[in-house]
């Protein structure tokens, strides 16, 4: 029974020209993985969504990771790349944001979540890392986010900076990185994004 809930599952999503693959992070629980193509409006992409098979055969939903999304026209808009990769019981999620042509107020940066499956099953967040400029540094002088370039001297700008990262971190769930931890994170997710289209040309 489980098998063929499963096989209707599979058929269903191959008819509505999504692909359907298994995750195996647990000999008991699987995760499955759901990519599907959009082209809604000014946006085009690819979104994978993830969920944990359950011993019934049932689908539970976890989260989904942004595979491919470019929003806007050629010479302004926002591009978001993701990437996913099992190593024994732990998924590792790779976003990066970015800016084509003469857009400023999106986000350009990196982020790095893993989850892990315990003995139970049980699908956990157990890290999440991130740098993000919501903005260009150029789009407003008095932004925040000139003190992602530049030191905060005073008690005031200091503020500015800490409510920044605060809000940022609850906006892209995930401990806002600085400095080298930022650029090792920025060297993480681009290797992860080569590593995704050398696959593809396989």
């Amino acid at each position: 029974m489980r098998n063929m809930m499963l096989f209707f599952f599979f058929v269903s999503t191959v008819l509505m020209g999504a692909e359907f693959k298994r995750l195996y992070l647990h000999e008991l629980h699987d995760i499955v993985v759901i990519e599907e193509s959009y082209d809604i409006y000014d946006s085009k992409g690819k979104v994978a969504r993830f969920y944990q098979e359950e011993d019934n055969g049932n689908l539970t939903h976890l989260f989904n990771l942004t595979l491919e999304d470019k929003t806007g026209t050629c010479s302004a808009r926002s591009v978001e790349e993701g990437s996913y990769e099992v190593n024994g019981t732990t998924l590792t999620l790779y976003t990066k944001w970015d800016r084509q042509g003469r857009i400023y107020d999106v986000p350009y940066g990196f982020r790095v979540m893993q989850y892990r499956v315990d003995e139970n099953g049980t699908v956990a967040r157990i890290e999440s890392r991130i740098y993000v400029e919501t903005t260009k540094k150029s789009f407003d002088k008095q932004s925040p986010i000139r003190f992602l370039f530049s030191d905060p001297v005073t008690e005031e700008e200091k503020s500015t900076l800490k409510h920044y990262i605060e809000n940022v971190e609850q906006r892209f769930k995930g401990k806002f990185l600085l400095g080298a931890e930022a650029e090792a994170l920025k060297n993480e997710v681009n290797s992860a994004m080569t590593r995704k289209m050398n696959k593809r040309w396989k």
